[in-house]
């Protein structure tokens, strides 16, 4: 019956995929071509019913479960010793490595990660041994040099109000007492505080106001800078706009400083302390606006307590002679001397303390800092400056260097002693090279080259202000003043001299070769020149030229 036959096997329902080869071969020695009765459905097997080939490489890619979801479930056939005797010869251990990192790829490229035994058999020992030793942690890597002890010591070492002054107690002391003699007890007086610059003035009474804020709350504090005023006349109304006054722009000066004498003796007015910073930039013709000030304390029912500081030593002596002539109205002095080797080393050494756990500076550097420092100019915010210029160096060398460093949470004491706290100290040679380019050769005029390197009017100047410096017996001198001595000596030298509008010019010059300081005002001939230098280094290298020792040697007449 041919034809009941054909429409039996039409019905059989053969799978679409080729079905896995059987371990037996088939009765006609074709192995690879299976022999089913006739009438029998072919159905797929489940994973676990296949009956895989022996060998990995005739196996499909379903047959190695290379597209299965999930993992083996048991281990494949014919493992190495070494493998069964690693951790990841479990089901869990199936998967690769990258498993263990989250990873951003689709559900249908997460199942390439499942490791087929195919590829597990080609894996050979010496592979699965590096992987093994790839999970351990790395101790060290490379890294960037952080520099972190560098920014702790350069924020340390800041010119700003300390939290405390050291050095400076007896001058502290001194100033407390007066405030709460003049300010908390209600009586007037005046106070005229003196010193280099750097020696914590202003410091030192910024501190003061600050501690003792609750004892002078009963009193209205008012704080003016000079320096910001556009003339010594502003000073008026400055101080009439802290009082409250209204329209004091517009009031003529005359009328503006009666009003403020009235205010301040005004019964039932609360004590008002006047703090006037940078004072010697008042200096004009005749003095009245500094004179003006000082009597105010000794006006009758004066409620006022003037502090006024400056530079200058003998402001008061000097420049307010009419004061003399009345002892009443004379202030007290309190004067802040330059710091010494032993203050500026206690200063420097208070500071690097509050870095935590590290020596940035060597002791050595931190003692020569302090003996070059004290010795041309006492100016604490000078040593400071040059420590935080040589951290900055040290730092900049090592900002492009890579160190060996422990990762985070490793705990491996060798690794850890790769690393120090400081990669490098700031040592002499450093602070040397700093304070060399501050305070270098800079007044070195020996020899031809360097004769033409410093111009003969620069020369001149230089010598103008040293015999002037000499004659009012001042360390700052005007720029007006500076440019009529300048004036007086090219005239008798028969030379040419220039105008007072190149003169600050010329004096920027030197104020760039660290010669000469300045202090500009608000008016070209109030801004104020002073000798950076010793004046003894200064007579020393200008003597050799003949011309300007004749002019260092006939003085100003």
């Amino acid at each position: 019956m041919p034809s009941t036959r054909s429409q039996t096997q039409a019905t059989i329902n053969f799978p679409r995929r080729k079905q896995p080869r059987t371990p037996g071969k088939a009765p006609g020695g074709c192995g690879d071509a299976p022999s089913n009765p006739p009438g029998v459905t072919l159905l797929p097997l489940s994973p676990r019913e296949k009956v895989l080939p022996l060998s990995p490489r005739k196996r499909l890619g379903d047959d190695n479960l290379c597209n299965v979801p999930h993992s083996l479930p048991c281990s494949p056939t014919k493992q190495s010793k070494k493998e069964n005797e690693l951790p990841s010869a479990s089901c869990q251990g199936r998967r690769l490595f990258f498993t263990e990192q989250p990873t951003t790829e689709s559900p249908g490229k997460r199942n390439d990660l499942v490791l087929s035994p195919l590829r597990k058999r080609q894996e050979t020992p010496g592979g699965s041994e590096r992987s093994r030793l790839n999970k351990k942690p790395v101790c060290i890597q490379l890294f960037k040099q952080e520099g972190t002890c560098y920014q702790q010591a350069k924020s340390v070492l800041h010119t700003g109000v300390p939290d405390r002054l050291h050095a400076r107690e007896k001058e502290t002391d001194a100033l407390w007492r007066f405030l709460k003699e003049h300010v908390c007890e209600e009586k007037p007086g005046s106070l005229y505080i003196s010193g280099a610059p750097g020696t914590g003035k202003t410091a030192c009474l910024s501190r003061i106001l600050q501690d003792f804020k609750s004892e002078l709350m009963g009193s209205k504090t008012i704080v003016l800078n000079c320096m910001s005023l556009s003339s010594s006349q502003a000073v008026f109304p400055a101080i009439a706009e802290q009082m409250g006054l209204q329209g004091a722009s517009n009031v003529a000066r005359r009328d503006l400083v009666r009003k403020l004498e009235k205010q301040l003796t005004a019964e039932g007015t609360p004590m008002t302390m006047l703090v006037l910073d940078e004072m010697d930039q008042l200096d004009s013709r005749g003095q009245d606006v500094l004179y003006t000030v000082f009597e105010w304390p000794w006006l009758t029912g004066s409620r006022l307590v003037l502090i006024g500081v400056a530079n200058t030593l003998d402001l008061t002596d000097r420049i307010l002679t009419r004061l003399q002539a009345r002892p009443k109205c004379k202030p007290q002095l309190l004067n802040f001397p330059p710091y010494t080797k032993e203050q500026i080393t206690s200063i420097l050494q208070e500071r690097l303390r509050q870095v935590s756990g590290s020596e940035v500076l060597d002791s050595a550097a931190v003692q020569f800092c302090a003996r070059k420092v004290s010795a041309v100019s006492g100016d604490a915010r000078k040593a400071l400056d040059v420590c935080r210029r040589a951290i900055e160096i040290v730092e900049l060398d090592l900002r492009s260097q890579t160190v060996l460093k422990p990762l985070p949470g490793c705990k491996s004491p060798t690794a850890s002693a790769l690393v120090s706290p400081v990669p490098r100290r700031v040592g002499l040679p450093h602070i040397s090279r700093v304070i060399s380019d501050v305070y270098g050769d800079r007044m070195a005029l020996g020899g031809d080259k360097a004769s033409d390197s410093f111009p003969l009017q620069q020369k001149i100047l230089v010598c103008s202000l040293l015999l002037l410096a000499r004659q009012l017996k001042a360390k700052e001198v005007t720029l007006g003043k500076l440019h009529e001595a300048y004036s007086r000596v090219c005239r008798r030298q028969q030379m040419a001299a220039i105008a007072q509008s190149e003169c600050l010019s010329l004096a920027a010059l030197l104020e760039s070769r660290g010669i000469l300081g300045l202090k500009k005002a608000k008016e070209a001939r109030l801004t104020k020149v002073s000798l950076k230098i010793e004046e003894k280094d200064v007579e020393h290298a200008l003597k050799d030229g003949v011309l300007v020792g004749n002019i260092l040697a006939g003085g100003l007449h």
